[in-house]
């Protein structure tokens, strides 16, 4: 019989209900592929992280990310959950702040890690360099797959692909009532994402529910076996770049700050913070951060 330790880690909140539940595995070391995908199907979180040992130079370790469904390149909020149970497990030592490079099918990125005024761990991801592609889907089209009005879409923002480790479709939407309002079809989701090659619909409002807020998400990836994700940090990186490409965003010295706000449809608030270097139409590099909430951890035997 195989025993793993195993954690549940609520990822952009310090809230015990609040943020994005990952399932981590923080020793995964000698685990075959299947059982990884088993042991995410048997969390049923939105995505697991399982923690390995890389052979990669200038790597300090490898994680790889299953969705109930099957292996994603690169998932923000499994990636700040794992350095969360990592620290429950004193994984990494030294002082704090600190860089740890990690090995993805997304390439080799940089994590920092911090601790806040209250000294709670804060994780800032460093995700793949942005890219963009044409999209033919219309706003007629993408209402449709959301149960909404062409109306509701926001015709003065960008409708488009981008990628900063995962490709997403980006939908603007206008009002915080159409985020109510939506009736997403899963399954015309799933089979429109599939055709155009990206792994979730992320709807964006410049209208947000707090003040401090300044984007307003709701992400959909029925292909990857994921309904709604409740924090994408991912795929809000990926608008952050989206957006400044497109000249909707204008840094302040080469720099953009953004706090994004998703999950309040699905009663799991979350709060990411997203950082992009770069010029107007030219994105360099999007980190995006928070901190976790560990909210439990055992064993599992198989």
């Amino acid at each position: 019989m195989t025993q793993i330790r195993i954690y549940q880690v609520n990822a952009f909140t310090h809230l015990p209900f609040g943020g994005n539940p990952a399932g981590v595995v923080a020793d995964a070391d000698g685990l075959t592929e299947r059982e990884m995908q088993q042991i995410a199907r048997e969390m049923n979180c939105t995505e697991t992280a399982f923690v390995l040992s890389s052979e990669v130079p200038n790597a300090d370790l490898r994680v790889r990310y299953f969705t109930p469904q099957e292996e994603v390149d690169l998932c923000g909020h499994a990636t700040i959950s794992a350095f969360a149970a990592l620290g429950l497990e004193q994984r990494f030592g030294g002082e704090l702040p600190r860089t740890v490079i990690i090995e993805t099918k997304a390439g080799l990125l940089p994590v920092m890690l911090s601790r806040d005024a209250e000294e709670r761990l804060q994780v800032v991801v460093t995700q793949a360099a942005p890219q963009f592609r044409p999209c033919d889907l219309t706003r007629a089209e993408a209402a449709t797959l959301l149960g909404l009005d062409e109306s509701d879409l926001d015709p003065e923002r960008p409708l488009g692909l981008a990628y900063t480790g995962l490709w997403d479709l980006m939908i603007p939407i206008r009002t915080l009532d159409a985020f109510q309002r939506m009736r997403p079809d899963l399954d015309a989701i799933a089979a429109s994402n599939r055709r155009l090659g990206v792994t979730s619909t992320h709807c964006y409002s410049f209208e947000t529910v707090e003040p401090t807020s300044h984007l307003h998400t709701r992400n959909f990836s029925p292909a990857v076996g994921i309904p709604e994700d409740p924090a994408s940090g991912t795929a809000n990186g990926a608008l952050a770049a989206f957006l400044l490409q497109h000249g909707v965003l204008t840094p302040e010295r080469e720099q953009v700050r953004l706090i994004v706000e998703q999950g309040f449809e699905c009663d799991r608030p979350s709060f990411i913070h997203v950082e992009l270097d770069g010029e107007p139409r030219s994105p360099r590099t999007a980190r995006v951060g928070g901190g976790a909430r560990p909210v439990f951890q055992g064993t599992m035997s198989f």
